[in-house]
């Protein structure tokens, strides 16, 4: 009996190998739009949150591919979670092009932080941007 039970446990283990472990790429699948962009610099903020045919949708496919559209243009990326709290675009030789702290990634919310280069000389500088996007519906 017990030696049953251990089989069907170790059966039991080797079958969860085959399901995701980090739901957050499941999350990220589908396609995604603008509600807002907040810049901070060095204390001040300000909210864009107007969308406008400026702003893009991204589409984040299965395979790991990124669809960027802005009017009737698309730009195909490479798109990986290296930790769970990271997301990092690079283009199709895997050169790192952009990379984001995921602040929040649930199945209709995603918020991204990317820290900015400062626009002055000198230290104690604090440049971010915070994009916040829900997800589009599919049809």
């Amino acid at each position: 009996m017990k030696k049953n039970l251990f089989t069907l446990l170790l059966i039991a283990g080797l079958c969860r190998c085959n399901v995701p472990t980090n739901m957050k790429e499941r999350n990220l699948e589908g396609v995604w739009r603008t509600d807002s962009i907040n810049n901070f610099v060095n204390g001040f903020s300000f909210t864009n949150n107007t969308f406008d045919e400026h702003w893009s949708t991204f589409e984040y496919t299965e395979d790991g591919f990124l669809i960027e559209r802005k009017k009737d243009k698309a730009k195909t990326y490479r798109y990986t979670l290296p930790t769970s709290d990271s997301l990092v675009y690079a283009d199709s030789l895997g050169k790192k092009l952009s990379g984001f702290q995921i602040l929040k990634l649930t199945s209709d919310q995603l918020i991204l932080k990317k820290a900015q280069k400062p626009y002055l000389p000198g230290k104690n500088q604090e440049l971010f941007e915070v994009r916040f996007f829900s997800k589009m519906n599919s049809k």
